[in-house]
């Protein structure tokens, strides 16, 4: 049963909606895939790690990878985890976050000692409620500490939220009165991502959210959200997600995560809803 919580009103803006635990017991080889996301996102393993995984680490912006159960038997998963937005890790990790997209890093190579004492306590803990409240210490620790992302980062943000992705980087490179270059540098400095790659997941992400409330044709949406034919909407969906559209929603769970098919679907379907681990998407 996965349990929330919100964080201090402190942290508003800086996390993405609220902490979330949970348990679940992943079947003999039962793999689950993370979709590519803005966050970075910050897991502690309390009980056994998944195969391969840190006991706890950081999943950067932009990737997808995945976790999952040994051959030999069910692995029983207990965890805590947080999503920080792009502008908000910045402040939180408190340095370039360039370093952390695309990848998994261990909470103690992120944060030094104060990540792994807080993976420590978290295990130590007895109960949900008081690690979301380890983790609520340990965050406004660091935004106390922690450097502002500079204002010509933050409004391109907001202008390429707001146009869901569909702003081009020279636009938002001579909003910032930057060549294109300087402006790609440091907005991939402070939020793990370039312009181009944040741009094609807010795109994808505005596309998949209009599909789970209104179910349309798949090419029409597309176009709608600016994609130039349906192949290029199939690419992103298989670098983001690993699936194919229709098998997105065939396997989404309520957290967001994907079931990954058995792999014989795999090579039966020639790849088309494959998944790789830990891959870091193109700048």
């Amino acid at each position: 049963m996965d349990a929330y919580a919100p964080p201090d009103p402190a942290l508003r803006g800086l996390v993405e909606g609220r902490y979330h635990a949970g348990r679940e017991v992943l079947a003999r080889g039962e793999t689950v895939v993370v979709p590519a996301s803005l966050s970075l996102c910050l897991n502690v393993n309390c009980g056994e790690a998944p195969p391969g995984s840190p006991a706890a680490y950081a999943a950067g912006p932009g990737l997808l990878y995945r976790y999952g159960a040994e051959e030999r038997g069910p692995t029983v998963v207990e965890w805590v985890g947080v999503r920080l937005t792009p502008l908000g890790a910045y402040r939180l990790v408190g340095g370039p976050l360039s370093r952390t997209g695309g990848c998994i890093a261990d909470l103690s190579d992120l944060f030094g000692a104060p990540g792994r004492i807080l993976a420590e306590r978290c295990r130590a803990a007895h109960g949900w409620q008081e690690r979301f409240g380890l983790v609520d210490e340990f965050l406004l620790r660091r935004l106390a500490e922690g450097p502002e992302p500079s204002p010509e980062t933050v409004r391109a943000w907001r202008l390429l939220s707001s146009s869901t992705g569909q702003l081009r980087v020279a636009e938002l490179a001579a909003d910032a009165g930057w060549s294109t270059d300087h402006f790609g540098k440091v907005f991939r400095r402070q939020t793990g991502l370039s312009p181009k790659t944040a741009a094609r997941l807010m795109r994808l992400q505005a596309l998949l959210r209009c599909a789970a409330r209104q179910p349309a044709g798949w090419p029409r949406l597309a176009a709608e959200h600016g994609y130039s034919d349906q192949p290029h909407f199939n690419r992103d969906m298989r670098e983001f997600t690993g699936m194919t559209p229709s098998a997105y929603f065939a396997r989404l769970r309520p957290c967001g995560c994907l079931s990954a098919p058995p792999r014989p679907e795999v090579a039966r379907t020639a790849g088309s809803d494959s998944f790789k681990t830990a891959v870091a998407n193109p700048s």
